[in-house]
C-alpha cells in the first residue's frame, strides 16, 4: 500500500527503513507499533475543561491489501491504486475529547461539581463542562478518499453517527505534503472540518435544563479550518526527534455557545518517537 493512509511521513520512513521496503511504502501484514515520548499539551477551549498533557502518545497500525487499523480508524479499501484509494471507514468521533477528564484516576468520566454558570437576563453567558449532562462517546462510519499526487496527498471523508448518539454527520478535506532532506523530515497539513447542526447542537449546544430554565441554545452547522506541521530528525531506523504543532479554529461554535472560553485549540508536542 502506498504510504499508510494516516501514518505520518516519519512513521512510514522509519518502518520502511527498518523493513527494507521502498521509502514511500508501508510494509503490509505486520504490526507497526510506535511510542512518542516527550512533553506536550492540547489546550481545551471550553470553560471548566482542563488542558490535556501529552507525555506518552502511542501509534498503532496494521495494513493489508484491503483492510487496515490505524490508531483510531478501522477501514476497508475497495479501491486501492497508486493514485486513488477509496475506503469504507469507522472511527470514534473526536469532539468528546473536550468533555473527558483525562486525570489517571478518572479517565473517560466527567467530573460532577456544583453549578458555576454565569447568567444574564437572556440566559447563560458562561457554562462549565462539569455542569452539563454527560456527552457520550459516538462511533461514526462513512467513506474516505485519498489522492496521491506529486504535490502531496489529498483526502476527503464524510461520516455519520452510527451509534445513535448525536444523529448527525461531519466531513473533512485536507492536503498533506511530506519532504525529506537527508535525515530531516517536514510535513505540513492544511484542512477544513465541517460539522452539521446535529453534531454541534449535541456537543456544544445546551438543553433547557442545562441553561437553568432558559430556552435551548442551538449552535447550528459550522466549519473549522485547521493546520498542522511536523518537524523530525531521524536518528536511526528506530528513533527520531520530533516536534508537532497543531491549530484548529472553533470561531463559529464559540460565537454561538457559552461553553467556549477560547475560539481555538492548540496542540504542541516535543520529544522522541521510537518504533518497536
Amino acid at each position: 500500500m502506498r504510504l499508510g493512509l494516516h501514518n505520518s511521513v516519519l512513521s512510514v520512513a522509519l518502518a520502511a527503513f527498518a523493513s527494507g521496503v521502498q521509502a514511500n511504502e508501508l510494509p503490509l501484514k505486520q504490526w507497526h507499533l510506535g511510542l512518542n515520548i516527550g512533553y506536550g499539551m492540547m489546550t481545551n477551549p471550553l470553560y471548566g475543561g482542563g488542558d490535556m498533557p501529552l507525555f506518552l502518545v502511542p501509534d498503532v497500525a496494521y495494513y493489508t491489501d484491503t483492510w487496515y487499523l490505524d490508531n483510531n480508524q478501522l477501514g476497508y479499501s475497495f479501491v486501492n491504486q497508486d493514485e486513488h484509494v477509496l475506503s469504507l471507514i469507522t472511527e470514534v468521533n473526536p469532539e468528546t475529547r473536550f468533555f473527558v477528564d483525562w486525570h489517571p484516576s478518572s479517565v473517560f468520566a466527567l467530573q460532577q461539581m456544583g453549578n458555576n454558570s454565569i447568567l444574564n437576563a437572556d440566559g447563560p453567558v458562561r457554562v462549565r463542562v462539569d455542569d452539563l449532562d454527560k456527552r457520550h462517546w459516538a462511533l461514526d462510519g462513512g467513506f474516505e478518499y485519498h489522492y496521491f499526487s506529486p504535490i502531496g496527498q489529498f483526502q476527503v471523508k464524510a461520516l455519520a453517527d452510527i451509534s445513535d448518539v448525536y444523529r448527525g454527520w461531519r466531513a473533512q478535506a485536507s492536503w498533506r505534503w511530506g519532504y525529506r532532506f537527508e535525515h530531516w523530515l517536514v510535513e505540513p497539513t492544511l484542512g477544513i472540518n465541517y460539522s452539521n447542526n446535529e453534531q454541534n447542537d449535541y456537543f456544544y449546544g445546551l438543553s433547557r435544563e442545562e441553561t437553568g430554565g432558559y430556552a435551548d441554545i442551538l449552535v447550528g452547522s459550522s466549519i473549522q479550518p485547521y493546520a498542522k506541521i511536523d518537524l523530525s530528525y531521524i536518528v536511526d531506523e528506530r528513533n527520531a526527534l520530533r516536534m508537532h504543532l497543531g491549530y484548529i479554529d472553533y470561531h463559529t461554535q464559540a460565537k454561538a455557545s457559552p461553553l467556549f472560553k477560547e475560539s481555538s485549540s492548540l496542540t504542541l508536542f516535543i520529544g522522541v518517537k521510537h518504533l518497536f
